[in-house]
């Protein structure tokens, strides 16, 4: 399995933990504050510090459940920036703003985190340049490498290796490999194959 497949499925297992303990802790604590508040005679067993402890326990919960849409939210939006970025070699930011109806702020930021996350493999942002560069996806001349690379290890006439277009099924990322040969995606690490 390749690091961004494990990056992602952490990331939407840790998600899942923290809605649930949120919910958990939201649902318990928050219904003994009602409790509390509206039931005088618990409240005058309980006393003040345990409102106040059930209502900071309450707001953890509550902070838990806004992380597990935050990281959820992370995981959805990664399919979507793949898409835009395969589509656009030069990986320019503000276009891929553009094309995603966002500022370019918002567009750096999440593709810092996705990087920071490794759902991005190898990658980074140029910041000379303001674009995202991915790995193996810098210009057409790692294509005619990788073709040269392929051409070369199966002793064929590089005249006669044909390129091919694959959408890889990981994250959706359009990837040039030579037909019949087995790379990874560029943008993911998944394995594709040039059919």
């Amino acid at each position: 399995m390749n690091n961004s497949k494990v990056a992602i499925a952490v990331s939407k297992t840790i998600s899942f933990i923290q809605l649930v303990g949120g919910i958990i802790l939201v649902f318990m604590f928050g219904l003994c504050a009602i409790m509390y508040l509206t039931d005088k005679e618990y409240a005058g067993e309980t006393g003040i510090a345990f409102l106040i402890t059930c209502l900071i326990i309450t707001g953890l919960g509550i902070w838990l459940i806004t992380l597990s849409r935050k990281k959820k939210k992370l995981v959805r939006e990664f399919k979507k920036y793949v898409a835009v970025i395969s589509q656009d070699a030069s990986g320019y930011i503000p276009d891929i703003a553009t094309s995603l109806g966002t500022s370019e702020d918002i567009v750096k930021s999440n593709i810092e985190l996705m990087i920071q996350k490794e759902f991005f493999t190898n990658a980074y942002i140029d910041r000379s340049s303001n674009c995202v560069v991915i790995g193996n996806k810098q210009n057409a001349q790692t294509t005619m490498s990788t073709a040269n690379a392929y051409a070369n290890s199966t002793n064929t006439d590089m005249s006669t290796v044909e390129m091919v277009t694959v959408k890889c099924n990981g994250c959706g990322g359009i990837n040039t490999i030579a037909k019949g040969h087995t790379g990874t995606c560029d943008y993911c690490g998944s394995a594709i194959k040039g059919v």
